[in-house]
């Protein structure tokens, strides 16, 4: 990380930039959560590389947060793909999708194994929550 700049020169998920755009364009409101913060003395670098890189495949968001604890920024919904992730915040009861790789397989639950299916399961969510709040205020 610190002496070839990883943060800047890893290449996206396929499919990733393009349906978080998709996302944005929906009003769909991203917040990317990351724990990079743990080389000591080296946080500017690895905040600048960070920006840098989502710049440069321009990945669209709201927030970017660079913390351990993910659960504490209160999103409606999470995506991700570690275990110890994925697990906690379910524990706090926070609606999580599993985004596939190698060390998820024997998770359950919501999964998406490409971008255009998490893009899918967030619009079906989005749409829904949308629904739930017509009808709660057409019903006040």
């Amino acid at each position: 990380v610190t002496e070839r700049g990883l943060f800047r020169s890893l290449n996206p998920i396929p499919g990733a930039a393009a349906q978080l755009r998709r996302l944005s364009a929906e009003n769909v409101r991203i917040r990317i959560i990351t724990h990079r913060l743990f080389i000591n003395h080296f946080h500017k670098e690895a905040l600048s590389q960070t920006i840098e890189w989502l710049d440069y495949y321009g990945i669209p968001y709201r927030d970017l947060c660079f913390m351990e604890e993910k659960a504490a920024v209160g999103a409606d919904l999470y995506i991700e793909d570690a275990p110890k992730n994925i697990q906690k915040l379910r524990d706090e009861g926070n609606e999580t999708i599993v985004f596939t790789n190698s060390t998820n397989h024997d998770v359950s639950g919501s999964r998406a194994d490409k971008w255009t299916e998490v893009a899918t399961m967030v619009l079906n969510r989005q749409h829904d929550w949308l629904a739930g709040q017509q009808k709660s205020t057409t019903t006040a």
